[in-house]
């Protein structure tokens, strides 16, 4: 069905809650901040960080500067590996390379930080390109994806679709023209899927493998 598929890796392809919820939470009392209601993954996992330090937190941008670096402090060093892949993710992106199928990683976790975790975590060997923004960068879903849909050319987006969890990805996929596919086991919930509908939603690995190959 698709000979592309461009991947989110936070909720996606790996669990990463705990280093980033952690990292926040660091980021936060190294601010003298509280923590109270600010560590809920569906607040702090899936948009840029930036971003919810600046308008869900409602800090000035010296704050969210200053905020983001410690938090940077925590999770460049050992929040980032405080990760797994889900279980069956990389057994099916090794099966989509077999089939022909060009895996990508579309994310808004920095790039540096999200090729490490691939490598770490045996994905890499099996993707073409790991895209995501510099280290501080505002560059949104939209963007990320459209760098990856330049690399493959007009033809192949075509047959192309973005995988996701939140909807972020629901609404970078729309901008740029690509169909959507949302995973239940990520980060997302009833709510955001109701508000921002994919075109098509799965409830685990294999159900996704199963769309995509079909």
């Amino acid at each position: 069905m698709y000979t592309s598929v461009l991947f989110d890796l936070d909720g996606t392809l790996t669990d990463s809650k705990e280093g980033i919820i952690k990292s926040v939470e660091y980021a936060l009392i190294q601010m003298g901040e509280t923590t109270e209601g600010r560590l809920d993954q569906h607040i702090i996992v899936g948009p840029p960080l930036v971003t919810t330090f600046r308008d869900t937190f409602g800090f000035s941008e010296e704050k969210v500067r200053e905020t983001y670096a410690h938090f940077q402090q925590r999770y460049s060093t050992i929040g980032k590996f405080e990760n797994r892949a889900f279980d069956g993710v990389v057994p099916m992106l090794q099966r989509l390379q077999e089939r022909g199928v060009r895996s990508f990683v579309a994310t808004s976790k920095p790039e540096v930080h999200a090729k490490a975790i691939c490598e770490k975590f045996g994905i890499a060997p099996y993707v073409e390109m790991i895209a995501g923004p510099a280290v501080g960068g505002t560059d949104t879903k939209a963007d990320i994806i459209r760098r990856i849909l330049q690399h493959i050319g007009p033809d192949e987006a075509k047959r192309a679709v973005m995988v996701g969890d939140r909807q972020y990805d629901v609404c970078g996929a729309r901008e740029t023209g690509l169909p959507v596919i949302v995973v239940g086991y990520g980060y997302g919930n009833e709510e955001e899927r109701r508000q921002f509908p994919p075109d098509f939603f799965v409830s685990s690995v294999a159900e996704l493998e199963a769309l995509i190959l079909q």
